[in-house]
């Protein structure tokens, strides 16, 4: 089954190609209609935080997956993590895909980056109504304040048929401790990436 796709990365990532090696490999795969790409593909400019947001939220609509490609400083980027929890609240499957040894336009390799599926995270209410965002910075939790709560809608609910277990509810998860991640080069993402998206999708319920 075809998939809509949403990519989550950091713009030098595609100034140096290594976003442009995934986000092209389903041209390799057309028989296969593993994937679609749904994602925003532009140069970044000058533009209010609002009207990011709604290029955003305009993006997302359609897709039934989102994946992060990280880069060396992917985990930083503010957006990435505003995609995060956007799509974690329409319930999209979630993917991590480390892209640093993916060679640049200069044959070259780049440092492992840190993982913003391990940096972010979030917190079900003691009710199980709310659910409410962190960023770590500098080794302290924080509200993440762009996105700071959204409503548990049980329809949406990643992972468990009719909501989250009551066991579950108060408790703090790292997005990693659900959501996998990958490496483009060790784990032969140009054979196995159409697998991850379709596994992270019926993980969802999508």
């Amino acid at each position: 089954m075809a998939r809509c796709s949403f990519f989550s990365f950091s713009y030098e990532d595609v100034k140096n190609f290594r976003v442009n090696v995934v986000r092209n490999s389903w041209l390799h795969h057309q028989d296969d209609q593993t994937f679609y790409d749904r994602s925003i593909w532009e140069e970044e400019r000058v533009k209010t935080p609002t009207r990011i947001k709604s290029i955003i939220d305009e993006g997302l609509v359609g897709t039934s997956v989102t994946a992060v490609l990280i880069g060396s400083d992917t985990a930083s980027r503010r957006y990435v993590k505003y995609e995060l929890a956007r799509s974690f609240e329409r319930g999209n499957g979630i993917l991590g895909v480390h892209i640093n040894r993916i060679r640049d336009k200069y044959s070259c390799t780049a440092a492992k980056g840190l993982n913003p599926l391990d940096r972010f995270g979030f917190e079900i209410s003691e009710n199980g109504k709310k659910i409410w965002f962190y960023e770590l910075i500098n080794g302290r939790w924080y509200k993440f304040e762009d996105l700071p709560e959204i409503n548990n809608k049980k329809s949406n609910t990643l992972y468990f048929e009719g909501g989250w277990f009551s066991n579950d509810f108060g408790k703090f998860f790292r997005f990693s401790d659900y959501f996998e991640t990958y490496c483009w080069i060790n784990d032969n993402g140009y054979r196995n990436y159409c697998h991850w998206v379709e596994a992270a999708a019926e993980d969802a319920g999508r």
